[in-house]
């Protein structure tokens, strides 16, 4: 009986050891995921500030954005 409970004990501490494992494993790939997002999301707002200027420049300093823009801008700053 104390060999069974020796060897029930050491297959929990193997699965507690396997379920830090893949713990760390999915946090570190959250930070990856999130990382991305930012930076997903930063060049969302660089490309739609480039849009509003590169139509300010070819109006004469007007923003003037024609239909086509204007929905690629409302997609971008989502």
């Amino acid at each position: 009986m104390n060999k069974l409970s020796a060897q029930m004990q050491q297959k929990e501490s193997d699965l507690q050891a396997l379920l830090n494992e893949e713990t760390q494993k999915s946090r570190g790939l959250q930070l990856e995921l999130d990382a991305r997002d930012s930076e997903m999301e930063h060049l969302r707002q660089t490309l739609a500030l480039n849009v509003v200027e590169t139509s300010s420049v070819h109006s004469g300093n007007e923003v003037d954005l024609d239909d086509s823009q204007l929905g690629l801008l409302l997609v971008f700053v989502k």
